[in-house]
């Protein structure tokens, strides 16, 4: 492999790894080649941009609020069963239900618009049309 190559795919990586934002990472093909890195990164802004620009995350906090709501449904039941056993039924769903839609809205609090699976193929489809192949996302 040439060392070229070689040290830009570690300069990619190292630099998808220090960014807290997800990136798609692209195959060293002939067209990464002949443009350079920096060419790959103004083409992955643009697809990045188009995605957003094209709300495919938009559902992100729908499934947020949906998962939040259940998780508090399920919480509040467990709770008022535990309650019910302990003695107040009422109070041990009140607390399940605050416990399960908080932990439910603090992991997806943590989710990027990049771990929408609709964002990541518009961003991949729009890259493969340039002629970019996209490896994965870090």
């Amino acid at each position: 492999m040439d060392k070229n190559i070689l040290a830009v795919m570690v300069m990619i990586i190292l630099l998808g790894t220090g960014c807290a934002a997800k990136r798609p990472v692209l195959y060293p093909n002939e067209l990464y080649r002949s443009g350079g890195a920096e060419k790959a990164r103004q083409e992955i802004d643009s697809c990045l941009k188009l995605a957003e620009e094209a709300d495919t995350q938009g559902r992100l906090a729908e499934e947020v609020a949906a998962k939040t709501g259940k998780s508090a449904l399920v919480g509040g039941a467990t709770g008022a069963v535990v309650g019910a056993i302990t003695g107040s039924a009422l109070r041990g769903g009140l607390i399940g239900a605050a416990a399960g839609g908080t932990a439910a809205l603090v992991s997806s609090a943590i989710k990027t618009p990049e771990d929408s699976p609709v964002f990541r193929r518009f961003v991949e489809i729009c890259l493969y049309e340039k002629g970019y192949q996209v490896l994965g996302w870090q």
